[in-house]
């Protein structure tokens, strides 16, 4: 009873249609329409039909709901589908780490574990302040920004993702050649790659390291404002 008188009442409001316009317009009191909205008393079949002629709507509106937009049901599997990418994500760096702890005991190389601290933490903190955001695009109605300020907004958070890509990928590269040589050859194989980055280089993957591992939640803000300034997927009239 109370869900009709929910919709009855979402209805009324989209239509912009007060409770003496609509109590006027079903022969019946304005107290009479508000103890339909509260629950108080339930419309009878009649006054359904009534009521959803006045309102404009179907009357499977008034007893069911607005049935989801396309647009509303693409963004909750999607985000489902993130959320399941989320936590299968986060399942695999904890089992990942803990693998490199035995392996750490065991060859002496925190190789694999730069690897996690460096790339995958990162994307696991991005993707959480992605999917943040679009939780609250979905249960809250929030939108990508539309004002000139997102796509210079969007630009200066890429630069920067690409600025922490750059400077990681070297030591990244080196750290996997080191992991996949563990893993073929044994621990007890040393590894020369004959290459050596500049020490300013090393300081600033000492610092990466430093900053995904004490304050991940930093990478939060970048997931959120990626997906607050995506460009909305506009849908083309036939």
């Amino acid at each position: 009873m109370r869900e009709i008188g929910k919709n009855i009442r979402a209805a009324r409001l989209r239509r912009g249609m007060t409770q003496d316009e609509l109590a006027e317009r079903l022969h019946v009191s304005r107290q009479t329409v508000s103890n339909y909205e509260t629950g108080r008393s339930r419309p009878d079949v009649e006054m359904l039909l009534r009521a959803a002629e006045q309102l404009e709507v179907d009357v499977q509106v008034l007893l069911y709901g607005e049935p989801l937009r396309p647009e509303r049901r693409r963004e909750i599997r999607l985000l489902l589908a993130e959320g399941a990418a989320l936590a299968a994500l986060g399942s695999g760096i904890f089992l990942l780490r803990r693998w490199v702890g035995r392996l750490f005991r065991r060859a002496f190389t925190g190789a694999p574990l730069y690897l996690i601290q460096s790339v995958a933490v990162p994307a696991f903190y991005l993707l959480l302040g992605w999917v943040l955001l679009r939780a609250c695009g979905v249960f809250l109605g929030a939108k990508p920004l539309e004002c000139r300020r997102a796509r210079p907004l969007r630009r200066a958070v890429l630069a920067g993702l690409a600025a922490w890509a750059v400077l990681a990928a070297p030591i990244v590269v080196s750290n996997l050649c080191v992991s996949v040589h563990i893993l073929l050859r044994g621990p007890g194989v040393p590894w020369d790659s004959g290459f050596s980055l500049p020490r300013w280089w090393e300081r600033a993957g000492i610092w990466q390291l430093y900053v995904a591992a004490r304050f991940p939640a930093v990478f939060v803000p970048f997931g959120a404002a990626l997906w607050g300034t995506r460009p909305e997927r506009r849908e083309e009239n036939p």
